[in-house]
């Protein structure tokens, strides 16, 4: 017999009010002549995630190394400044947004810096940094935040606004996920050593027996840091993020869909559209249509 849930929703400690606009999604391979960025005044909201490299990042007077999963919470009206040490791969995941959509919102990228005047301001609550533990959480929505900048219609809309939600939900978790989570700053190390390992063997294989190695540790003891501090196994990581750098190919480059399928180690392209349409809902082919 099937029991009954009735819940009522407590009240909140603030009202949060908020239907945001996504004015820009950016998946953005950083090429090694740009190695510094400067806004001194921000006319919307930006969060800039480094899914890879590294340097330092100025906002609010505070200067932040840069490594993966660093995130930056940059609020109208605030500027940054950032370098990226040289030699280093830069993989950035950007996203600029009002809080409040209004009639001004559709104004297109870049934002005119007196724009900020006009914006409601993303409350306290968020720190303008932090380093994520669970960032697949934050990598999958921003994917399909990307998916949904590209369409148009009252769907999409309400896909870039629940999507954009959803992000300020896991950027809010974050702040409350137990330090035990990661057992101990080595071990956080020794999964962020294994993530850039993973990130420069995206168009090879790489054992898992290789990465343990490489990183200086066992398998087993690999396995099961690296799920306490991404949520996720190796295995379906690595194969995340060889689909997503196999998406960024279908995007920008003039590789055919069966030289990319080769080039990220998969055994023929129905494999590759097969596992593609699994994590994205769409197929290679509808991805090189856009």
């Amino acid at each position: 017999m099937n029991e009954q849930r009735f819940i009522t929703t407590p009240a909140p400690n603030a009202p949060q009010p908020y239907s945001p606009w996504l004015r820009l999604a950016h998946d953005f391979p950083v090429d090694e002549t740009m190695r510094i960025f400067e806004q001194s005044c921000l006319g919307d909201h930006a969060l800039h995630y480094f899914h890879e490299g590294s340097g330092s990042y100025e906002l609010r007077g505070e200067t932040i190394p840069i490594r993966p999963g660093t995130v930056f919470l940059v609020r109208p009206g605030e500027g940054y400044y950032f370098q990226l040490d040289c030699g280093v791969p830069v993989r950035m995941y950007n996203l600029h947004f009002d809080l409040i959509e209004t009639p001004h919102s559709y104004h297109p990228h870049p934002v005119p810096p007196e724009a900020c005047r006009e914006q409601v301001r993303y409350p306290e609550t968020l720190p303008p940094h932090q380093q994520l533990v669970n960032r697949p959480a934050y990598e999958q929505t921003f994917l399909q935040l990307l998916d949904a900048a590209s369409r148009i219609g009252p769907e999409a809309e309400l896909e870039r606004k629940s999507g954009l939600l959803k992000l300020f939900a896991v950027l809010h978790r974050n702040l409350s996920l137990s330090p035990g989570r990661a057992t101990g700053e080595s071990h956080r190390r020794t999964v962020e050593a294994a993530i850039a390992e993973l990130s420069k063997r995206l168009s090879g294989t790489l054992s898992l027996a290789e990465l343990a190695a490489h990183v200086g540790v066992s398998r087993a003891l690999l396995c099961r840091i690296f799920r306490e501090e991404t949520g996720e196994s190796i295995q379906h990581y690595f194969a995340a993020r060889k689909l997503q750098a196999a998406r960024s190919d279908l995007l920008y480059s003039r590789l055919e869909i069966k030289e990319i399928a080769a080039k990220y180690g998969f055994a023929d392209v129905s494999h590759f559209t097969r596992r593609f349409h699994q994590l994205t809902g769409v197929t290679p082919g509808e991805i090189r249509k856009k």
